[in-house]
């Protein structure tokens, strides 16, 4: 340690989220266990040792503040912490750090990995508590566009779900749909007669807790249920299939789980417990609610039904789609639900593509998720030292800007670039494993879905329907009665070569004769455009001109392949 004002007393600081973003962290106990012998290996001297779980995204962190006030009493002035993320990911903690180091409140941090000064060069930790900071940002936005896909595909995006229902975690290469909810087989059914005997006025509410107890049923935790929670229950919407996302929104969705009874039961029910002001989802369901804003002034679209009936007697019903006018005038006009749905057909029928080609597709799609596995230990070496290398680039760039020998327009251009460099090789290095391991099953889903919405748009229900055109794209507007729809990139390439696919399948009719799906997948091997025939090399070959893209390949990891791929092709699977 150079630092002339030495530190006397450390503090010692372990953070573990909850959240999904440490999944991947180290655990409390892990991260003291290493940093004790990281104080020891450098004669630090820990006064305290401060833990909490709390999300360093959050600000009022209780044991985050106790351990700066105590710091600011003289009784700390150094602190000892696994990485500089388990300080702070959001903009104002941060900054209280750097202010206390500049100032020399803190004397000195140590991480697993590095030092941190008073007189060190600061913008390297604006850099550091930004990247993490930012880091949060995307994820917080991320769970949060998955939470609302996920209610509108008809699934709670919940952790804790009803008594009697479980997460379907052991099937996770089903394609769409897939059942994400499950009965708990140790509790539905048990429960589901409790609910019947007090619909039936057969039992007092009290009666049938005392009753589903006697029959086996338990809490999670192994427990009796309770009186209070069983009470809750009985008015929870989950049990006849709706529930409200987000909360308090008045959004009401109709769920895709099993039902456990039926509404007429759940409102017999809330009459036996004198319910009056029960929650009642919305009469009628919409498929496309909460799917659309208008393109106009951006506002939420609602629907509404109309009933006309001609001077002949004839009864016609009219479901129509309009802006909400949430932020003053505006003229955009109605839709009706038919002209919405042609628009819709017409993007799907554009994108179908026979199962033949599919499952072509896929099987080359394996060969190189094959090839990727066996380079995949060289490439993690290749991009670690890449790594160190940028960092030191960057260290060597600071300082020299420091000492005057660069201009600070060069400063400013060669630093943004090593910290676009840096960003996109440090997500390479964290995601390497994971991204690899579940880019085959996103890649079959996107086919899987190009080959079956065509079907289950015209044949499913309005449910499905609403699935389907979320799982199409996002961003969807309705201006001047036409819809627009930002389709992935993915499907956007499987559009590309869908026609293609359908035709070359007609000329090979009746594909189900072997001989003739031998040469329709021959065809597709020797064909350029469709990723040309393949040579015995391990390696990734250079990408020909028109071959099946990036987009559809997995995010290989090669050092000169990097160089040549987007970061949103990356992140497409990702």
């Amino acid at each position: 340690m150079e630092n002339k004002d030495k530190p006397k007393n450390y503090i010692l600081y372990a953070r573990k989220s909850t959240e999904s973003e440490d999944r991947q962290v180290a655990s409390i106990e892990s991260q003291v266990d290493e940093m004790k012998k990281v104080a020891e290996s450098f004669g630090l001297k820990i006064s305290h040792i401060m833990t909490e779980a709390s999300s360093g995204f959050k600000i009022g962190r209780v044991v985050f503040n106790q351990m700066l006030s105590m710091i600011e009493n003289g009784e700390a002035d150094g602190i000892i912490c696994w990485k500089i993320s388990r300080l702070s990911r959001n903009p104002d903690d941060a900054g209280r750090i750097m202010g206390m180091l500049q100032r020399g409140e803190i004397k000195h941090i140590r991480t697993h990995s590095r030092d941190w000064f008073p007189d060190d060069n600061v913008l390297m930790m604006y850099v550091e508590f930004g990247l993490t900071n930012q880091f949060s940002k995307d994820l917080q936005d991320d769970t949060a566009r998955g939470l609302r896909q996920k209610a509108q595909r008809g699934w709670k995006p919940t952790a804790q779900l009803s008594l009697g229902y479980l997460h379907n975690m052991g099937n996770k290469k089903v394609h769409m749909p897939e059942d994400e909810i499950v009965v708990d087989p140790d509790r539905f059914e048990i429960l589901k007669k409790g609910l019947e005997v007090v619909a039936s006025r057969r039992m007092t509410p009290k009666q049938s807790v005392a009753y589903v107890n006697e029959l086996g049923l338990r809490t999670k935790k192994g427990k009796r249920l309770g009186y209070s929670a069983y009470y809750r229950m009985l008015g929870d919407t989950f049990y006849y299939g709706a529930f409200e996302f987000p909360r308090g929104s008045g959004n009401w969705i109709t769920g895709k789980h099993p039902k456990m009874i039926t509404k007429d039961t759940f409102d017999s029910i809330q009459e036996v417990l004198g319910r009056k002001n029960a929650p009642r989802p919305q009469k009628h369901y919409f498929s496309y609610t909460g799917l659309m804003i208008c393109g106009e002034c951006g506002c939420s679209i609602s629907a509404g039904e109309k009933y006309k009936t001609q001077k002949n007697g004839n009864k016609h019903h009219y479901t129509y789609y309009q802006c909400t006018h949430k932020r003053g005038n505006c003229k955009q006009p109605t839709i009706e639900v038919k002209e919405l749905e042609r628009q819709f057909i017409e993007e799907i029928n554009a994108i179908y593509i026979p199962p033949e080609f599919a499952e072509w597709a896929i099987n080359e799609l394996k060969k190189d998720f094959e090839k990727e596995k066996i380079g995949r230990n060289e490439s993690l070496e290749i991009n670690e030292k890449n790594h160190k290398s940028c960092l030191a680039r960057i260290d060597k760039l600071v300082e020299s800007w420091l000492d005057g020998d660069v201009p600070k327009d060069i400063y400013k251009k060669k630093m943004a670039e090593l910290e676009k460099e840096k960003g996109i090789l440090l997500k390479i290095l964290n995601d390497t494993d994971q991204s690899v391991d579940n880019w085959l099953q996103k890649a079959e889903k996107f086919f899987d879905f190009a080959v079956h919405a065509k079907e289950r748009f015209e044949n499913g229900d309005l449910s499905d329907k609403k699935e389907i055109i979320a799982f199409l794209g996002l961003n969807l507007s309705i201006k001047d009665r036409i819809a627009t729809i930002d389709i992935p990139k993915p499907i956007e390439k499987i559009k590309e070569r869908a026609l293609q696919a359908r035709e070359l399948k007609e000329r090979f009719e009746p594909i189900d004769l072997p001989v003739n799906k031998g040469k329709f997948e021959e065809t597709l091997a020797n064909d350029s455009s469709w990723g040309g025939r393949r040579d015995s090399n391990p390696r990734q070959p250079a990408p020909q001109a028109g071959a099946l893209p990036a987009e559809l390949r997995p995010p290989f990891r090669s050092s000169l392949y990097i160089h040549h791929l987007s970061f949103f092709q990356y992140n497409l699977f990702v």
